[in-house]
């Protein structure tokens, strides 16, 4: 068999796969995915067959404005060609090496990364494929900055009530929804859920027995729900004080979607988690970690992944936001998509303008 004739197969493959389902509309997809998928979404509300910038097509061949980007993920839109050739050309070129080995993509990023975070020196990233699995990472970070105490005093971990933090075990130990976490108790212990936004129940809660304290700096779940002036700045001040990590979750928040590439910026933390929008559509999940004492909390065999930081998943895909020109691509994205007099545009053609944002 030839290279072509092999590269040709698999398509062939797939196609044979699908053939089945073309020319199926949405009602008989659905009765189909009811059949095959677990249940754990529900029944989905459409078959989506198709994406162009911030317009999806659905298999009934119905065009809609897409508003939800998928859930915070496509920051570039679909089929960006940005996205797709750097991310076939790398499939092309090496796919996956596990992680006994390294590629230039994957130190790239995480060079660029800890460039826009202002991160100092020492300071360091770990590669997942998700934001749970990255805040499972930061989990692990916190327990073992509390098992490096010697007295044995720092065992707890603060999280915020509302929170939401992921639905893997550790990840959901640190979410706040009961409906989330009951059916699955009993969690990781040590995890205390203190007020959102309330100074002094931040003062009153963190003291040399706190290990981390997580934070989203906006609330995403609970309903985009923000803090009080100054008060990521007074929980970097009390974690200082104590001896406690500041963990920032911006896996909803980074990459521009609050106008600037992090919602924290101005505050650094110990490490801080994203997700979504770094991949543009691809699974990518990632921790910074600042500063070479909280870097080296992890160290070999005490984590892993095995597809974290494939070659395929971290190429940087951001040079229209580069650093040097950052400050007018998110002020752009902002006048772009600011609703004019407190409301959104009517007209289909505005709100397709402010979809597409930047």
């Amino acid at each position: 068999m030839t290279q072509s004739q092999a590269a040709a197969a698999p398509t062939a493959e797939v196609s044979a796969q699908l053939a089945g389902l073309e020319g199926l509309h949405n009602q008989d997809l659905l009765g189909r995915y009811n059949q095959s998928l677990m249940g754990v979404f529900g029944t989905p509300q459409r078959v989506l067959v198709r994406g162009s910038g911030c317009t999806v097509w659905d298999a009934d061949g119905k065009e809609y404005l897409d508003l939800l980007g998928g859930i915070a993920v496509n920051a570039l839109g679909h089929a960006h060609p940005l996205v797709t050739s750097v991310v076939s050309s790398q499939l092309a070129t090496l796919g996956h090496v596990s992680n006994f080995f390294t590629s230039p993509t994957q130190i790239a990023l995480a060079e660029k990364l800890l460039g826009l975070a202002a991160a100092p020196a020492g300071s360091k990233v770990f590669f997942a494929n998700s934001g749970t699995e990255a805040n499972e990472a930061a989990f692990k970070l916190a327990r073992r900055h509390g098992n490096n105490d010697a007295g044995g005093k720092r065992v707890r971990i603060l999280a915020l009530e509302n929170a939401f933090h992921g639905r893997t075990m550790g990840a959901l130990a640190l979410t706040w929804k009961q409906s989330y976490r009951e059916p699955f108790e009993p969690l990781p212990a040590g995890v205390e859920h203190i007020p959102a936004g309330d100074a002094d129940a931040l003062r009153a809660a963190v003291d040399e027995t706190v290990a981390a304290v997580f934070i989203e700096p906006i609330q995403g779940e609970a309903g985009v729900r923000g803090y009080p002036e100054g008060y990521l700045r007074l929980a970097r001040e009390l974690t200082r004080e104590a001896g406690a990590l500041l963990i920032f979750d911006e896996v909803q928040t980074g990459i521009g979607r609050t106008g600037k590439w992090f919602a924290s910026e101005g505050v650094l933390p110990d490490a801080m988690t994203l997700a979504k929008g770094l991949g543009g559509g691809f699974p990518i999940g990632a921790m910074i970690t600042f500063g070479d004492e909280v870097s080296t909390l992890l160290t070999a065999g005490q984590h892993g992944t095995t597809f974290g930081g494939n070659p395929v998943a971290p190429p940087p895909r951001w040079p229209p936001c580069t650093p040097s020109n950052r400050s007018s691509c998110w002020s752009t994205c902002g006048r772009r998509a600011k609703p004019s007099a407190g409301r959104w545009p009517d007209s289909t053609s505005s709100r397709r303008s402010a979809a597409r944002a930047c």
